[in-house]
């Protein structure tokens, strides 16, 4: 496995000054929340994002995926009236052209408002949201990546709310660029058997997200991630393990030190990172 931290961790005038010390902590790659980095991320010329692309791999990283998607875009739906999943599939095709620019090879799609199903049929919105992925990944097909579903926990959505709702809609879309995404805490929020569902999917997931309830950073509110990180890297899993955690909890050079110090002796076995 590999290691990375999203760049929501730190303010956008300070991505360059993380991006030498994650290098010099001996990370992989950054992660990136485009509204992070730009107002209106799919109105920027594709050499703009080519020249954060470049500036990132003149680091020695990559950029395993980006995330936060539709965090400047909070009236779209993926289940509205038609003009409105139009709208929506359309910038989230965006989104996965700045990621083709990037060279990101994932996008994880949370998003939770957008997905919310409340009170309509949910066989309805399900087809809804199958056909729309069906959609998007026809568009990562043009751009070398994979757009993926992350199962959120109850207490964030009603939709999708856990590891095997994730694999099944993926199985069920059957497209290559269609993948899953799973987050440490949303599966412990869920009440997962972290080792039961490394052991069926590990080959499966294309992207992990390890933060704490929150957005704190991980082993922050008192779990302990021992027992996920040990199930995660026993399983097939090869992928990027990516910090998640917000601004706000001391200075950002301290805590993204103190995070990786923490995720690497959590989830990789003594040597492999």
């Amino acid at each position: 496995m590999r290691l990375s931290v999203s760049n929501i961790a730190w303010e956008p005038a300070e991505l360059e000054a993380h991006l030498i010390l994650l290098k010099d902590l001996g990370c992989d790659g950054v992660e990136i929340a485009p509204s992070c980095v730009w107002n209106e991320p799919v109105d920027i010329p594709v050499e703009e994002i080519k020249g954060l692309r470049d500036m990132v791999f003149s680091h020695g990283l990559s950029i395993p995926a980006i995330h936060a998607l539709l965090y400047t875009r909070p009236d779209l739906y993926l289940f509205g009236d038609g003009s409105m999943r139009r709208d929506t599939v359309k910038y989230l095709k965006g989104l996965i052209r700045l990621a083709g620019s990037l060279s990101a090879g994932v996008l994880v799609y949370g998003s939770p408002a957008s997905r919310r199903v409340g009170e309509r049929p949910y066989a309805e919105c399900y087809a809804l949201a199958v056909d729309s992925f069906r959609e998007l990944g026809k568009e990562a097909s043009l751009y070398d990546t994979v757009f993926c579903i992350e199962p959120l926990a109850p207490s964030e959505s009603d939709f999708i709310c856990s590891a095997d709702e994730g694999h099944a809609f993926v199985q069920d879309i059957s497209h290559p660029n269609i993948g899953l995404h799973l987050d440490a805490r949303a599966m412990v929020d869920a009440g997962e058997d972290f080792g039961l569902v490394f052991g069926k999917y590990g080959n499966d997931i294309k992207h992990f997200h390890v933060g704490d309830k929150g957005l704190a950073p991980p082993g922050h509110t008192g779990f302990d991630h021992a027992e996920i990180g040990a199930c995660l890297s026993r399983s097939a899993y090869t992928g990027f393990v990516s910090i998640e955690m917000k601004r706000g909890f001391g200075n950002s050079m301290d805590v993204v030190k103190t995070a990786v110090k923490y995720v690497r002796e959590k989830y990789f076995p003594k040597g492999e990172s």
